[in-house]
C-alpha cells in the first residue's frame, strides 16, 4: 500500500474489464458505510446499454459520454465518503485523467491476473472484446497495464479467487485514504 493519500478525495477503482471493480467496490463500500457509484451503470441509466452506445458512435462517443458522467459523479461525491468503480478504459482518456486529477480522486488499480479476467469475462457482452480471441484480449490487457500502473496511487494485487482479501485490501487502503471519513460521515 504505497502513497497513502490525504483525506479529502474520492476513492476510485480502475483496472481491466471484469477485474472486480464493481463487485469488490460495492462490497467494500458496504462495509465502510460509504456511497458506491458504478460509472458504467450511471452511463447506462442516462444513455442506455453500453453496447448500443458503441454501435451508435463507437468508442469516441462512449468516451465523450463517459467524461461527462465522470465529472458529474465526482462533483456529487465532493466531501462525502464515496467509492467509484470506473470503466476498464476510463483512465485511458487524457480528458478523464484531467477530470480525475482535477477533482483530487485517489486511484486504486485492481491488478488482476489475466487468468482470472478471462474466466470472469466468460460470456459477458463487452463491446471491446466481443468476437476477439484469447490472444487479442491478452494483447489489450497487456497494452493497458502500463497506463493503469502510471495513473494509480495504490495497487491491489488479485492473483487468486480470494475475493475477501481483495475487498479487505480495498477497505484498508480506503480507510487510510480517508481516515476522517471511515465511518461514512461527511467532512466538517
Amino acid at each position: 500500500m504505497e502513497n497513502l493519500p490525504s483525506s479529502d478525495r474520492t476513492v476510485v477503482l480502475t483496472g481491466f474489464m471484469a477485474c472486480g471493480k464493481s463487485t469488490f467496490g460495492k462490497a467494500a463500500a458496504k462495509v465502510l458505510g460509504w456511497q458506491f457509484v458504478d460509472l458504467d451503470k450511471r452511463i447506462e441509466e442516462s444513455h442506455g446499454p453500453i453496447p448500443g452506445i458503441f454501435s451508435r458512435g463507437g468508442e469516441p462517443l462512449f468516451r465523450e459520454i463517459e467524461s461527462g458522467i465522470l465529472e458529474s459523479v465526482l462533483k456529487e461525491s465532493e466531501g462525502k465518503s464515496c467509492l467509484v468503480a470506473l470503466g476498464g478504459g476510463t483512465v485511458l482518456s487524457d480528458r478523464n485523467m484531467e477530470i480525475l486529477r482535477g477533482n483530487g480522486a485517489f486511484i486504486i488499480w485492481l491488478d488482476t491476473s489475466f487468468d482470472i479476467i478471462l474466466s470472469e469475462l466468460g460470456n459477458a457482452k463487452r463491446p471491446l472484446v466481443q468476437e476477439k480471441s484469447e490472444d487479442e484480449i491478452r494483447a489489450l490487457y497487456n497494452a493497458r497495464r502500463e497506463r493503469y500502473a502510471t495513473c494509480s496511487d495504490a495497487v491491489v494485487k488479485i492473483e487468486s479467487a480470494d475475493y475477501a482479501k481483495a475487498v479487505n485490501d480495498i477497505i484498508t487502503i480506503s480507510e487510510a485514504h480517508q481516515p476522517r471519513l471511515a465511518a461514512g460521515s461527511p467532512l466538517p
